[in-house]
């Protein structure tokens, strides 16, 4: 054992050590809550609570998809930061899930286990718990990704089902599913896909209720080839990559000299959330402990007045934190009911290799497959199941002993092959089964729920709230249904086989030549192990019959939403990653669009004695003198970060000191930079800048009157029509910019003096920003609006043709 490491507040450090290592992975990509919050910078726009699989996902979709508006995103995690991939990336750590275990109260909870794993609610089955790290459980999970199917959406809005339909492919494609063949090939997998195909193509009734009707290659999420010439495979998928790689994109733009104010977004661990404060019908604040410490986020101070909150921790503890944040309580509808996992088997069975269709082994032999089908219960409804099938050579009971894993010896490789059984392939049939829903279910119920432990107990609660409760119970149709999925396995496993002994099954400890008598009790695996919990914030078009909404937003709390499988009116027979993250693009989507401002076909003021929505992009800055942004020192970009514009007419006044003053107005600008001197430049090939120069000075060639750099000019593209337009030093000039599609017109002092139409656009559509040229320049800025021009609604000016 070793002492417990404790802060020095007298000795900051930039990357701290343990006796054994640096910290430099959990220094390069989390932030302490004060760099994060107390840093100067906007209060933030987005805060997601919980970076597992769906959270850090959602944070880094919004954190892309937000840079329009510059967003700034904070996510927060209970836990401390472990890895940056999935563990089985990497050589073997021994880094896996630990065994379920019952906590009905506090006196029972284990701790925490295999250094991450924590159970935070009682409930009355056994729970293998969460992650406590960002990433969460997608850095242990097993990789299965098979979409819902029609069947599966029947109770789905349409919208959700629409939106599924048309992202499953992107997101297949983004996580390494798409390419089923890419990780597990060859003549076992094969074989096996076609001796099961066959058996479903020559029956879909594998039993009396029980049908078969569909086999496709294994959906793991898992890119083991390159997505394209010079990059890496994806590997596992987990979010921790792309969580990764987001951050060091802020701060690779926007971090400098331990200056966070620019950062969009930070990622905070050891943050539990406690409650959120509500105030009419919005989130309005977040209590919260960080390492132990109480700490709140409020409007106005940490929070913008649109601050979107979203719930992704987890579905049992977004659930808890809504129930004890802004309970819907009815009855028949409740939030917390339509509780849902998986009925789950695990059959083991190995089949003589001839009987396959094998000949002798010369190659590392791995196969998958997915078996689907339907139940029909005793009522006369249906239910979804399928079958995880995977194969393997290797000698022993466990097909997926080497199978997720890394071999980085090639010694080790030729071992492995060597160790391969000559006459059997061992395959595991891995049932899962949709389970009931009771949306009518709730304390007191016999039907599965999530409710509040007794906060008032000292053995229910967690010291500052109740912790959640859980009520995992099947129905007798799920009891019915997972019965026929274990003799299912035990039929389909059967007819593998061509001749008498041709498969054997596992129980007892050994291999057996007959079947189990009674395949429920020798497979069934426990309820709360599976990590497939739903439902309990289930999605609808009918807010009197849901919690949420198609996009994931509460139906009750206009600012808040729910990230993960929680949203699930039903939760089908297919694991719920893909699904999930599928959602979680919607949900994304859906809060940038809330944050997004809509077209003002009126002038509105994007300058009005505040700068907190601007940023500066080199090394000048602007002075503010009332209202009035004068440029001081040297290069750089002042650029409207909040909003960008396509079609619009730009208004301003401007006035130079002297006739060596030199500055631009730059329209339709990328997002830039601001962590190097230089950023700035991005714009000067990427938009259009509309000159203001008295002299016309052509730097490089060191002459006047260049005609392309003259005031009014289009810079270095179209000339003014007149370059006797502008006023004198000290004479404020009133400039308007008009940007339609590919045309750009520029009136200055009420004279059009150019109308360019660029045959091949440098850009449509972009932010505003005002230039600082050189050191010494000093040119003021006032009156700044702009209204954007949609198609028979804006009115444009008319100006005076000189």
């Amino acid at each position: 054992m070793l002492t417990f490491l404790r802060n020095d507040p007298s000795t900051p450090v930039d990357i701290q050590d343990t006796e054994f290592t640096r910290d430099l992975l959990g220094r390069y990509v989390c932030s302490t809550y004060d760099e994060a919050v107390n840093n100067g910078g906007r209060p933030f726009d987005v805060v997601v609570i919980g970076a597992g699989m769906f959270g850090a996902y959602a944070a880094s979709k919004i954190y892309r998809a937000g840079a329009d508006q510059n967003l700034r995103v904070l996510l927060l995690d209970a836990g401390g930061y472990l890895a940056p991939t999935h563990v089985q990336n990497m050589p073997h750590l021994g880094l896996n899930a630990p065994d379920s275990a019952l906590v009905t109260a506090n006196n029972q909870d284990p701790g925490a286990r295999n250094g991450v794993w924590g159970i935070p609610w009682h409930s009355n089955v056994p729970f293998t718990g969460l992650a406590y790290c960002p990433g969460g459980r997608s850095l242990f999970w097993g990789g299965w990704s098979p979409r819902l199917m029609p069947a599966d959406l029947n109770a789905w809005p349409k919208g959700a089902r629409d939106f599924l339909n048309a992202n499953y492919p992107d997101v297949e494609r983004e996580i390494g599913v798409q390419d089923k063949a890419d990780y597990l090939s060859g003549p076992l997998n094969t074989a096996v896909n076609a001796e099961l195909g066959a058996v479903a193509a020559g029956t879909n009734v594998i039993l009396p209720d029980v049908s078969l009707d569909l086999v496709e290659e294994a959906p793991i999420a898992v890119q083991a080839n390159s997505p394209g010439p010079g990059l890496f495979s994806f590997d596992k998928f987990s979010s921790g990559p792309m969580l990764l790689e987001s951050i060091r994109d802020d701060i690779a733009k926007r971090w400098n000299l331990n200056d966070n104010s620019r950062r969009r977004f930070f990622l905070v661990p050891r943050c539990h959330v406690i409650r959120l404060q509500t105030s009419g019908g919005r989130v309005s604040g977040i209590d919260l402990t960080y390492n132990g410490q109480v700490r709140s986020l409020s409007a106005l101070n940490n929070l913008s007045t649109d601050c979107q909150v979203v719930l992704a921790a987890g579905t049992i503890e977004s659930t808890r934190l809504a129930l004890e944040s802004f309970p819907v309580t009815r009855g028949p509808f409740s939030m917390g009911a339509n509780f849902m996992a998986h009925l789950r088997t695990n059959l083991t069975v190995r089949v003589k290799r001839s009987a396959l269709g094998l000949g002798a082994s010369t190659t590392l032999e791995q196969g998958g497959a997915i078996v689907r089908g339907e139940i029909t219960n005793p009522d006369g409804s249906k239910r979804r199941y399928h079958f995880q099938v995977l194969a393997s050579a290797e000698k022993g009971q466990n097909p997926e002993a080497t199978m997720w894993t890394m071999v980085p010896d090639i010694d080790l490789l030729r071992n492995l092959l060597a160790n391969e059984d000559p006459d059997w392939v061992a395959i595991v049939f891995r049932g899962l089964g949709e389970m009931d829903g009771d949306k009518h279910s709730g304390p007191g119920s016999t039907t599965s729920f999530v409710n509040l432990t007794n906060g008032a107990d000292p053995l229910q609660n967690d010291g500052l709230s109740a912790r959640a409760w859980v009520n995992l119970t099947p129905t007798p149709n799920d009891y019915a249904a997972w019965r026929k999925i274990a003799a299912a396995a035990v039929e389909l496993a059967g007819r593998l086989g061509k001749s008498a002994g041709d498969v054997q099954y596992l129980y007892n400890g050994g291999w057996q030549s007959a079947p189990p008598a009674d395949p429920f009790a020798v497979t069934k695996d426990q309820l709360g192990n599976t990590h497939h919990e739903a439902g309990t914030l289930w999605m609808g078009d009918d807010p009197a019959m849901s919690i949420t909404d198609p996009t994931g937003r509460f139906h009750h709390i206009s600012n808040s939403y729910v990230a993960g499988p929680a949203l699930f009116p039903t939760v089908g027979s297919a694991n719920p990653s893909l699904t999930g993250l599928a959602l979680a693009r919607e949900t994304s989507a859906a809060v940038v669009a809330a944050l997004t401002p809509a077209p003002s076909v009126q002038f509105k003021s994007l300058y009005s004695g505040s700068l907190a929505d601007w940023q500066m992009s080199g090394v000048g800055s602007f002075l503010q003198v009332f209202d009035i942004l004068e440029s001081v020192g040297g290069s750089g970009l002042l650029w409207y970060t909040r909003e960008s514009f396509s079609d619009f007419v730009l208004e301003l006044e401007w006035q130079n000191a002297s006739r060596t003053d030199n500055s631009g107005v730059f329209i339709r600008v990328p997002n830039l930079n601001s962590s190097n001197p230089n950023d700035w430049m991005a714009a000067i090939d990427q938009s259009y800048e509309i000159q203001i120069d008295p002299r016309g000075y052509n730097s490089e060639a060191q002459k006047e009157n260049d005609p392309l750099r003259s005031t009014g000019a289009i810079y270095n593209i179209s000339a003014p029509t007149r370059t006797d337009v502008a006023k004198g030093p000290w004479q404020w000039n009133t400039l308007m910019i008009e940007a339609i599609g590919n045309r750009i017109k520029v009136n200055l002092n009420d004279v059009l003096v150019n109308d360019y139409t660029d045959p091949k656009p440098r850009s449509l559509r972009g932010h505003i920003a005002l230039q600082n040229h050189h050191d010494g320049s000093k040119v003021q800025f006032r009156n700044i609006r702009i209204k954007e021009v949609v198609p028979g609604v804006a009115e444009l000016p008319l100006p005076r043709v000189a």
